[in-house]
């Protein structure tokens, strides 16, 4: 895997600067438990760094090893973090508390703050990895189109998306309770909006006894999300990671889901009917772009449309015109990191995304970004759970 060796050299020694702080002062107290912690520091961020750095700087060249490989690295992300961030944290209050013109009461305050603000730290990161990743929400919303024909008044689709498999290392308890959850909304459609896998197609195959259970009356619509193209397989040959991908969209058809590759599909209630109309994903460089939404929408013209694609950043009317009432996407997980206040919603996601999580409207249009099932890099969720979205249209009266 390819590893950006200037921002890791600049945590490496951001950690053993705060490491020397830490275990020195732990060191100067001369008492024993305090220089076994410092001992057992230390010696936690050299291991959990070390294991990071080789299951980064390694790569199996056999896609049925690289299933394990990823879970492993992931976990070992995770451990660095659990070790690195809360210390960083206390750093920084550390460092204010050391500031000369303050006053010595509130420096005091200030360092004991930055304990409490690590152990705090600490404890919201080992339960958004041993807790929050498997509590699945499910958020329900009603949209109103006057354009949306008679008979799908009450059509409900389930919006699921970015499952994810390998980061369960085919452990299929967690996505058998979500197909559970899901088969018993009820729905007349469930639309899955990509990246099934993070690496390859081996991740899928534990999990197929399970989403062949998945159903809805009028069936499961699927699209690839960039993570689906093989595309961070370095060791894979452009045919290689061909040959995956296509793998990847016939499984999901042995599944006796509806595959959309630039494509369509009619739905019927007597003589009305809607189209799914999914789009291959839209990205720019490194990602792929195979969006094309013309194509797919084509002999569409005044039938009332859901797109599927899997970037929320292809909602734009350059890339739509007027044509598409409600696109459905994820892609963005809202960054597996989210802060709710009495409805105020934050996430570092939007730092990059400006429709990272929930419904957005740009006149007649609509996007809902699902934040997903899964995980992807380190195997947390804070503030954000799991996502099972019930949408159900209305005719606007």
């Amino acid at each position: 895997m390819r590893i950006f060796w200037l921002p890791f050299v600049v945590v490496i020694l951001l950690v053993f600067f705060l490491d020397w702080i830490i275990s020195s002062k732990l060191w100067k107290t001369g008492k024993r438990y305090a220089r076994v912690l410092s001992v057992l520091n230390v010696v936690a961020t050299v291991g959990t760094m070390a294991t990071v750095f080789v299951m980064l700087g390694t790569q199996p060249t056999s896609k049925s090893l690289f299933v394990g490989h990823m879970a492993t690295t992931a976990r070992a992300l995770l451990a660095f973090m659990l070790v690195l961030i809360p210390k960083l944290l206390w750093g920084v209050f550390y460092g204010l508390g050391c500031i000369k013109w303050l006053r010595d009461d509130f420096k005091t305050m200030l360092k004991s703050a930055g304990m409490g603000v690590g152990i705090i730290t600490f404890i919201v990161m080992l339960l958004g990895s041993v807790s929050t990743p498997y509590k699945v929400a499910v958020t329900r919303v009603d949209l109103d189109y006057s354009a949306l024909p008679a008979a799908f008044d009450g059509y409900r689709i389930v919006h699921i998306s970015d499952a994810h498999l390998g980061a369960y290392a085919g452990d299929t308890s967690f996505f058998a309770r979500c197909v559970d959850s899901i088969n018993s909304l009820n729905p007349d459609a469930v639309c899955f909006t990509g990246d099934l896998v993070s690496m390859t197609v081996e991740e899928a195959r534990p999990y197929v006894s399970v989403l062949k259970r998945l159903h809805a009356r009028d069936g499961v619509f699927t699209i690839l999300g960039n993570h689906d193209y093989a595309m961070y397989m370095k060791d894979l040959s452009d045919s290689e990671k061909a040959a995956d991908v296509q793998e990847l969209c016939n499984l999901q058809r042995s599944l006796g889901w509806t595959m959309l590759n630039n494509s369509s599909s009619i739905v019927k209630r007597g003589n009305d009917s809607i189209a799914i109309v999914g789009t291959d994903n839209y990205g720019k460089p490194p990602y792929p772009n195979d969006f094309d939404y013309a194509n797919a929408s084509q002999g569409l013209n005044g039938i009332f449309k859901v797109h599927l694609q899997h970037n929320p950043q292809a909602w734009r009317p350059e890339l739509l015109g007027k044509d598409a009432p409600l696109t459905l996407s994820g892609h963005t997980h809202a960054m597996q990191c989210c802060i709710n206040i009495f409805g105020w919603r934050w996430s570092p996601a939007s730092f990059i995304y400006d429709e990272w999580g929930g419904l957005y409207r740009e006149g007649d249009q609509m996007l809902y970004v699902n934040t997903g099932l899964g995980m992807v890099g380190p195997p947390f969720r804070i503030g954000v759970e799991p996502e099972i979205t019930v949408i159900t249209l209305h005719r606007k009266k």
